[in-house]
């Protein structure tokens, strides 16, 4: 780890009553740090900001959360920040009853290298077994509650493709287990229905403002058969070809060509 703090302070412990350790009361977003900058950095508070009035968390200071982002990115040539909004303090049990203040967490991490070669030579994806649930409440936000993602990792780890498709408990296509998913078929591009599961990303908001003719469907892994290209994307990796969904061969090169085009949007 580069760098962590909590509430602004460079220490990297926290207490054991913590709601977000506790309950996973919380929420956070994941961004990537180039050439000393936060990229899409008012996108990322945004989302904090959203998302905390959504779980009708305390918003903390956020001009001086953005001072800090700002100040410390600028070490960096290439990294990764995650920041955490929790609840803050709280006692035994659900209620935030007498937490009145929220605790934010940030840390700088090295930038994974195995990002630059997915870039240029995609990843294979096979099919995860485990289904995620249905919860519109939650939709699209990206809180602390992990835990499918945690099992769906596992699973990961014991295959040999770089990733995994993730389905819902109806079947439904929704991303994979970090990052969302488009396909092309047919001359169209398709992105999963994010209404009832899945983390509503920064980068696949660009891409449907880029690309307005992209289909928006709930569907079935049965209607991925003959699809001519694939990619997965989140904040931190960009944009990433797939270059094999189990058993067929895409085409990376349509790929790296919308890749290309939304850089000078995605890199700002």
């Amino acid at each position: 780890m580069y760098y962590q703090s909590v509430n602004g302070k460079q220490e990297q412990y926290i207490s054991i009553t913590n709601r977000g350790l506790a309950y996973g009361d919380g929420v956070f977003t994941t961004a990537k740090v180039l050439n000393g900058k936060v990229q899409l950095l008012a996108a990322h508070l945004e989302r904090l900001m959203d998302s905390c009035l959504k779980l009708h968390i305390a918003l903390p200071d956020m001009d001086k959360v953005a001072i800090e982002l700002i100040d410390v990115a600028q070490r960096f040539e290439l990294a990764v920040l995650k920041v955490i909004i929790t609840a803050g303090l709280g006692g035994r049990g659900y209620s935030r009853q007498g937490c009145s203040s929220s605790m934010v967490i940030i840390t700088f991490h090295p930038f994974p290298e195995h990002y630059h070669i997915w870039q240029t030579k995609g990843v294979e994806l096979g099919l995860s077994n485990f289904k995620l649930g249905l919860n519109p409440s939650l939709m699209g936000l990206k809180h602390l509650n992990r835990l499918e993602q945690v099992m769906i990792r596992r699973e990961l780890d014991h295959q040999p493709e770089d990733d995994l498709l993730v389905t819902n408990i109806s079947g439904h296509i929704v991303e994979t287990s970090c990052a969302n998913i488009f396909w092309l078929k047919a001359g169209q591009y398709y992105t999963p229905d994010l209404s009832e599961s899945g983390v509503e990303g920064l980068i696949r908001n660009i891409i449907l403002k880029n690309i307005p003719s992209t289909h928006i469907v709930k569907t079935q892994i049965s209607n991925l058969d003959n699809i001519e290209a694939m990619f997965i994307c989140n904040s931190v990796m960009g944009i990433i070809p797939v270059r094999r969904y189990l058993n067929s061969n895409l085409d990376i090169n349509k790929v790296l060509a919308i890749k290309g085009s939304l850089m000078s949007t995605i890199e700002c």
